[in-house]
């Protein structure tokens, strides 16, 4: 598979809270030399989650700038288009929305266990056709790339390095393999609720950075009260 110039990668999520998990994927896919550009596209609502955040929008921003900045890597971004619509958060609508800015080739990143949900997101076989896929393969699990181009109505893939072609050799779909980190927001938070409980607020509780705990612990985030 060649690689395309000025490749953007959109690394969607709802990073409640961003962790170093998420942070170790970005600066991985960075260092592999094939990206351009990461944009971090904080979600307003995942229309496949129900469970509403114990935060605000605004506030799990604040988190993902604090995150960011400490990061301090001019190519990675934060891209707030999903928080200013209304509604429910949709990958099409974010990648019409950068296609028409003319950033570059876009590459829509998505874990391993995301990519196997893809068919029921809103157009998938739109979305195929708007960006490259990278797959991020955390557990070296077992991948059918075509199964799903074929459940989403795409027939013409072909095979190559680590992934396949489709949509006339247009598009591509890759996997990127990582040695992921043991952190997830949901274990966080679970350790955030314990901290506050046992009022034991230093040092920041493991996976998340300084400048992160610091906004969650000046603001009282994730406390049951």
């Amino acid at each position: 598979m060649e690689r395309r110039t000025s490749l953007i990668g959109v690394y969607g999520g709802t990073f409640d809270p961003i962790h170093l998990g998420h942070i170790h994927l970005l600066t991985s896919l960075l260092n592999t030399g094939e990206f351009t550009k990461i944009l971090v596209v904080p979600a307003k609502q995942n229309p496949l989650k129900t469970t509403p955040s114990l935060i605000s929008n605004t506030m799990r921003l604040h988190l993902l700038q604090a995150s960011i900045k400490e990061l301090n890597n001019p190519n990675i971004e934060i891209w707030e288009g999903e928080l200013k619509r209304s509604g429910a958060s949709y990958t099409e609508e974010t990648l019409l929305e950068l296609t028409q800015q003319k950033l570059g080739d876009l590459v829509l990143i998505v874990g391993n266990e995301v990519f196997e949900t893809f068919s029921k997101w809103k157009n998938p076989k739109r979305i195929l056709s708007l960006a490259n896929v990278a797959i991020v393969n955390r557990d070296n699990s077992p991948i059918d790339m075509h199964g799903m181009l074929k459940i989403c109505g795409i027939v013409d893939g072909i095979s190559r390095e680590n992934g396949v072609l489709h949509s006339k050799n247009s598009r591509w779909i890759k996997t990127f393999k990582i040695n992921a980190l043991p952190f997830s927001s949901t274990k966080i938070r679970r350790n955030l609720i314990n901290a506050y409980k046992k009022q034991y607020l230093d040092p920041a509780p493991p996976g998340i950075q300084r400048s992160v705990w610091l906004v969650i612990k000046e603001n009282q985030l994730y406390a049951v009260k």
